[in-house]
Order: structure tokens, then sequence, then C-alpha cells
């Protein structure tokens, strides 16, 4: 993991917006605190999009209500809500693509560097094949133009990526949890029961929806078949057992 993985830049007197004043007017700071618990949510997920159907499980993991989660994400005209499926920040995606935009420069800068010194480290070593060297002013001749060529073809590209717009928010079709009933009626094509769709509807609505213990998951009819199929290792679990030795036992789901 990146040691920028959880970074995103904003501004600091983002409290004084007049949306953000009216939210802290109705909602107090309670609100304000749910709305940059969204955003950074929002920018920990791959395309910095979050299944509306999820939000009653943000609310139960942050210690808040249901309502006032929706509030916050409907009410204010602070996020986008599409399909009534998924919502994002306008804001968010317009601050990451000007950071990655800036990675790319940087990156590109970093080739032209980096091709600069391979040439004029390569330029006292030619040889030709009876031992002898090269003309040296021939062989910088050739060598500079061949750089100034390289320079050429990487400054295109790099502008290029900085004129293209970058569309954060499309980079692959934001993934939907399932709903229970979904479940239900699901696992007895597979070989499970209407009990085994509660537990992992459970099991999953609670951390997340995410697989290995921290990786998003992609396709939920998968993991239901993985599910089913490795139920009998969990047949003993008891009553007692804890939420973190179960959360151990289906880590690999």
């Amino acid at each position: 993991m990146s040691k920028d993985c959880y970074y995103f830049p904003h501004d600091s007197n983002a409290k004084d917006d007049p949306k953000c004043v009216l939210l802290i007017e109705q909602l107090g700071m309670e609100g304000y605190g749910i709305y940059w618990m969204l955003v950074e949510v929002l920018r920990d997920q791959p395309d910095y999009t979050y299944p509306i159907a999820l939000i009653p499980a943000l609310a139960r993991r942050y210690n808040t209500t249901c309502e006032k989660v929706k509030a916050v994400v409907v009410g204010y005209d602070l996020f986008t809500i599409k399909d009534d499926r998924i919502f994002f920040s306008d804001s968010l995606n317009r601050r990451m693509a000007r950071l990655e935009e800036t990675r790319v420069k940087r990156s590109n800068a970093g080739k032209i560097g980096n091709a600069a010194r391979w040439g004029e480290s390569q330029t006292d070593r030619i040889v030709i094949a009876n031992g002898s060297h090269c003309d040296r002013n021939s062989s910088l001749t050739n060598k500079n133009r061949t750089n100034k060529n390289k320079e050429k073809k990487l400054s295109n590209e790099s502008k290029e990526s900085a004129d293209k717009p970058r569309t954060v928010a499309s980079k692959r079709p934001a993934f939907v949890a399932p709903s229970l009933e979904t479940l239900q009626s699901y696992f007895p094509t597979i070989g499970g029961t209407t009990q085994d769709a509660e537990a992992f509807f459970d099991h999953f609505e609670a951390n997340g929806w995410k697989v290995s213990g921290k990786t998003p998951m992609k396709n939920w009819q998968a993991a239901a078949r993985n599910w089913v199929r490795r139920k009998s290792e969990f047949s003993n679990t008891t009553a007692k057992t804890t939420t973190h030795e179960t959360t151990r036992k289906y880590n690999d789901l």
C-alpha cells in the first residue's frame, strides 16, 4: 500500500462554504463530521463512488443514524446521486484528477531525465569491433540527435496526457451490493439456504462488502458460491464465537 493511499487535498475553509454552513446550522457539527466521513469513504473506493444501499451499514459503523447520513447525502447538494444506486463527490473527483495529472507529469519528467543521463553515460563507451574508439564528435552528434528525438516524443506525450480530460469516476462500473431478498432467492440455486443468505448478508454488510479483510468485493455471486462451498468448515461455530474469530475464519472468502 502506497504512503499516500488515503491522501486527498481539501480546502481549510470548507466549513465556510454556504452548503456546509447550512448543514452545520441544521445538523450541527455532527452533520459536518458525517460529511467528511463520507468524503473519506469515497476516497478509499477504487472509482470514488459508494452504493446508496450501504448507507445503513455506514451509519451503524460510525455510531450515527441512517436518517442523518441520508440527509447529508441528498439534502445539501454536496454529493451527486446517479441512477438512485450510487453517490459521489464532484469536488473530490476534480481534486483527485488534478493529483493524478501531477503524478503523470512527474513520471514523464523522470523518464526524460533518465533518457538524457543514459545517453550521456553511453557516449564514452562506444568502441568499434577492433577495439579502437569511434570518433567522439560523431558519436556525440548521433547520441545528441537521438536524445533530442526522445525528449521531444516524451514532451508531446506529457502534453497530450495533461490536455486530455480525465474522468475519474468512469474507471469501471461501481459494485452494487445485493439486497437480502436477492440473496435469499439466489442461494437456493447454488445449493445454499436462506439462512446461508442471511449469514452472508450480515457478514459482508458489517465489513463494508470487502473480502480478505480489506479488498472491495467485485463479484458477489462468486463470493456467494465460495461461501456455500466452504460453509462446512464453519459448521462447528458456536454462539459464543466472537466477531473477531468469525471475521478471521471468513477472511479468505
